[in-house]
């Protein structure tokens, strides 16, 4: 069984009754749904993601992603969205998680698949080595039958159907805290003032004119999208850069001696600044700090080399230059030729973009699991 043969279902179809009713899954956690954060974390795990959802469908269809109600009426818990989703999964197996673990391990459903292949057994869930967690389960579509007996004689108890089947309980105390939910508005309230988003995690893209930083963004951006991150991009260069037209109104009003213009239209805005010529060059950390934290999950750096923060050193065999020193900032080394690994750093296929992408995808979860600490 490969990832490729999982599907997974975020279960957002509770009546939230500790929440007053509020939908769970549409509840903000630094100004995101959690139930993008749970999709965030899945992405790169599974073949396919739905979301299963008994209210607001039309928000849920926002994330992107098929969404689906209970087939059978009347809100009879997560094991009715269980049974609804084995049914529209287009895999044999299906990974279960709530909407309300925006923490959840990134390798939740290597770790079940696993258990499932060694018993072997029907269904896997997680224990944090304290509390079980049935709604963190693998299951087959082979128990569609039993789960729709079980629902249809009045069974509602997801442990108890689960302990009438094969199945095996995953140790994950390694983790623990990737299980926390929230059950409260009060609780995701004083996280988000404890946790307000201040900054985006940067990660650079580094190395010598010519060695293809420009066309790696252009290629990365897309793969990075698939993987449900929005990505910002800030780029130095020592040209002279206008983003205006000679003669259009807002040219006019810099020629002018405007400082400032901002132009908006419908499908997206600008900020022209000026930079004067008694100011020394405008910092990396100024420039970030003029990115919305609520647009963007990850600010890509190309340029900047000597600033201090995260990045991926770029080196093609054909430059004439060698390979730049690798120093404490360097966390991954792309190049077209084979090269041993340096202190820390990963080693990556330069021409690897799906490689690169996945590379980017682990540092920025291990960015919020920090986070989230």
């Amino acid at each position: 069984m490969k990832k490729q043969q999982i599907s997974a279902v975020i279960l957002c179809g509770g009546l939230s009754q500790r929440m007053q009713g509020a939908d769970k899954g549409l509840q903000l956690l630094r100004q995101k749904p959690l139930v993008m954060h749970v999709k965030a974390r899945l992405q790169g795990q599974v073949q396919q993601i739905l979301i299963n959802a008994n209210r607001n469908q039309q928000h849920y269809a926002k994330c992107g992603l098929p969404v689906f109600m209970d087939e059978l009426d009347g809100f009879l818990g997560p094991l009715s969205g269980m049974l609804s989703g084995l049914k529209h999964s287009v895999s044999e197996w299906v990974l279960f998680v709530p909407c309300d673990a925006p923490f959840l391990p990134s390798d939740l459903a290597a770790r079940l698949q696993s258990a499932v292949r060694q018993q072997p057994a029907e269904l896997a869930y997680v224990s944090d080595g304290e509390r079980e967690h049935p709604t963190f389960a693998l299951m087959n579509k082979s128990l569609i039958p039993a789960l729709e007996t079980y629902l249809l004689e009045g069974g509602r108890k997801v442990r108890d159907f689960m302990h009438r089947q094969c199945y095996s309980v995953v140790d994950f105390s390694d983790q623990p805290q990737a299980f926390a939910n929230f059950n409260y508005l009060s609780q995701l309230d004083e996280l988000n003032r404890r946790q307000a988003p201040t900054s985006i995690p940067m990660l650079g893209i580094s190395g010598y004119s010519g060695s293809g930083k420009t066309t790696l963004l252009e290629k990365l951006l897309p793969h990075l999208q698939r993987k449900g991150l929005r990505v910002a991009v800030i780029k130095h260069t020592h040209h002279d850069v206008s983003t205006d037209k000679p003669g259009k109104d807002s040219w006019r009003m810099t020629q002018a001696g405007a400082t400032q213009v901002a132009v908006a239209c419908d499908q997206r805005w600008a900020l022209m600044t000026e930079t004067q010529t008694t100011q020394s060059a405008v910092s990396l950390t100024y420039l970030a700090q003029q990115l919305d934290s609520h647009l963007s999950d990850l600010v890509l750096v190309e340029g900047f080399k000597q600033e201090a923060l995260p990045k991926i050193l770029l080196h093609r065999q054909a430059m004439a230059k060698p390979l730049p020193e690798i120093d404490q900032w360097v966390v991954a080394l792309a190049t077209d030729y084979a090269v041993q690994a340096q202190h820390s750093a990963v080693c990556l296929d330069l021409n690897g973009m799906e490689e690169i992408a996945g590379f980017i995808y682990r540092w920025w979860l291990t960015m919020q699991d920090k986070e989230g600490q």
